[in-house]
């Protein structure tokens, strides 16, 4: 505990699942911690110690307006995990219609984009150190499977767009890296099927017998944060149960 003493932390999606567990992991490393969500309940309930800011970054301005309530309550910005994002299931390319898959770009790409961008106007710092940004790809960024094909393209993209960021900015210290997560129980893991019918064979397809917990994520995220990452950037490293190796 403490691998994060001092530093200045926004975790997005911050409202539940994985987000949750990487804001409430990152006060206990002792970061002082903005969370952002939509839902303003779900942020409060996070307790005192961490601070909240109720935005939808698909809107526009929304991600400038984030790193500006980071520099008005946290004193600065020194690192970023951006955990939002949604996800769509069961999807023949056929019947996708524009709005659809404008939909999935703007939450799993576009937004992304401009979360990394607002952010890393804070991080690179030319008087020091720079910082750490954190983005979320997923293993459906990286392997093929049937009904996703909106969704993959867009995680495919965020992982494409970490590498060439930490090209782009490791001479200014700041390092960029994405978690890729399997199949985790969360709210989205619901979208669209009874999760809890399936969870047991689900469960079965991965060396490691079970699914991911949010927790499971929350850990990886600190370290990418901390000192112990120091020299890891580019990289989009697979948190999965091992599903993606077979």
């Amino acid at each position: 505990m403490g691998s994060l003493s001092g530093r200045r932390i926004v975790v997005t999606g911050a409202s539940s699942g994985i987000g949750r567990a990487v804001a409430l992991r990152c006060a206990m490393e002792g970061a002082q911690v903005l969370a952002s969500g939509r839902r303003r309940d779900a942020l409060e309930e996070l307790g005192d110690g961490i601070a909240h800011h109720v935005a939808d970054l698909t809107e526009p301005g929304a991600c400038e307006a984030l790193v500006e309530a980071a520099r008005g309550r946290l004193g600065g910005l020194d690192g970023l995990v951006h955990a939002a994002g949604t996800v769509l299931r069961n999807e023949d390319v056929r019947e996708t219609d524009d709005q659809l898959l404008r939909r999935i770009l703007d939450e799993n790409l576009v937004a992304v984009f401009n979360v990394a961008r607002a952010a890393l106007r804070a991080l690179a710092r030319p008087e020091g150190p720079g910082g750490s940004l954190v983005l979320f790809s997923s293993q459906l960024g990286l392997i093929g499977v049937p009904g996703y094909a909106s969704y993959s393209a867009a995680k495919g993209g965020v992982s494409a767009l970490v590498r060439t960021l930490a090209v782009d900015f490791g001479p200014l210290g700041v390092r960029v890296n994405a978690l890729a997560p399997g199949v985790v129980d969360t709210p989205m893991a619901y979208v669209d099927r009874d999760f809890d019918a399936v969870r047991d064979a689900v469960a079965e397809r991965h060396p490691l017998r079970r699914i991911g917990q949010p927790e499971d994520l929350a850990g990886p995220a600190a370290f990418l944060l901390s000192d112990d990452a120091a020299w890891l950037t580019g990289q989009t490293v697979v948190v999965d149960g091992g599903f993606t190796i077979q």
